[in-house]
């Protein structure tokens, strides 16, 4: 009787097991995957800063992202595609999201780089 009960458990646990989904067709490249992900984060962080209210800000990033992806040549069917794959695939959308965190990174640091105030000089009359 256990050794039917081992059996069935298993094969009750093995059919909850999801198995991988194909790669679509479609799938947006990689590289443009990360450059549209990083303008999508940049976007959030844009919005949160700004501290609207919750329904402006979802319209307001609705709106941003929409831009982005007519920025990117990409249609909002094919991003979600691709993002449901990424989503199913987690050793993937992790190697996914370390290049975007670096991508984020070296904008950021290009940011500050540009934003960094003068060094107040003193003159030599004073």
């Amino acid at each position: 009787m256990k050794k039917l009960f081992y059996i069935l458990f298993s094969i009750a646990l093995l059919s909850c097991t999801k198995q991988k989904t194909q790669r679509p067709d479609n799938l947006i490249p990689e590289e443009k995957m990360v450059r549209i992900m990083a303008d999508v984060h940049t976007v959030e962080a844009l919005v949160e800063a700004k501290q609207l209210y919750p329904d402006t800000a979802l319209m307001t990033y609705n709106r941003a992202k929409r831009e982005i992806l007519e920025k990117h040549e990409v249609s909002e069917e094919k991003f979600r595609a691709t993002y449901t794959y990424y989503l199913e695939n987690v050793d993937q959308m992790d190697k996914l999201y370390e290049i975007i965190i670096d991508t984020l990174s070296v904008r950021e640091a290009k940011f500050n780089a540009n934003n960094t105030p003068e060094p107040i000089q003193e003159t030599a009359g004073q």
